[in-house]
């Protein structure tokens, strides 16, 4: 659902992330990008924050399946003779 949301509105997407800076930005740039979507710059705007976005997103869900991993994994004790 994350993504279906960074292709409709990457600053939301952001928030969702928690990535509140980045989000701010990215709204900027897709505010330019809309005011001059009917040039060349304006659709290469849009296009990269919609990547920006979805790269958030698959890192956060990168990082919640790497810390239920890790929580899942228990550490060996490790003893030397």
């Amino acid at each position: 659902m994350r993504y279906l949301l960074a292709l409709v509105c990457p600053p939301l997407a952001l928030l969702v992330c928690r990535r509140r800076g980045q989000a701010l930005i990215c709204s900027g740039l897709c505010l330019a990008g809309l005011v001059s979507a009917r040039w060349g710059p304006g659709v290469l705007l849009l296009f990269g924050c919609i990547l920006w976005a979805v790269n958030a997103v698959g890192d956060d869900r990168a990082a919640a399946v790497s810390d239920r991993f890790i929580r899942a994994v228990k550490p060996i004790p490790m003893t030397r003779d």
